[in-house]
């Protein structure tokens, strides 16, 4: 068992590397999904690249603002 455990960390480290933007882009697309197949949010399907593209980037961002106030914080402590 724990070589399973080791083979889906190593893969979860080669595509994402970050809890972060594994959360992020999971949501996102888990919205685009619910977006193309509830009838009701139908109006919304015309922004779905939008949506993808904004979903993503704040994603990046969040990750990115976390990573710069993580090295910020081990700066100030040394």
């Amino acid at each position: 068992m724990n070589i399973i455990m080791k083979v889906i960390l190593a893969i979860y480290n080669f595509f994402v590397g970050d809890i972060v933007i594994l959360i992020g882009v999971t949501a996102t697309m888990l919205i685009l999904a619910l977006i193309n197949k509830v009838d009701g949010l139908e109006p919304l399907r015309d922004g779905m690249g939008a949506i993808l593209i904004v979903g993503v980037l704040a994603t990046l961002v969040l990750a990115e603002a976390r990573g710069i106030a993580t090295s910020e914080r081990s700066t100030s402590i040394r």
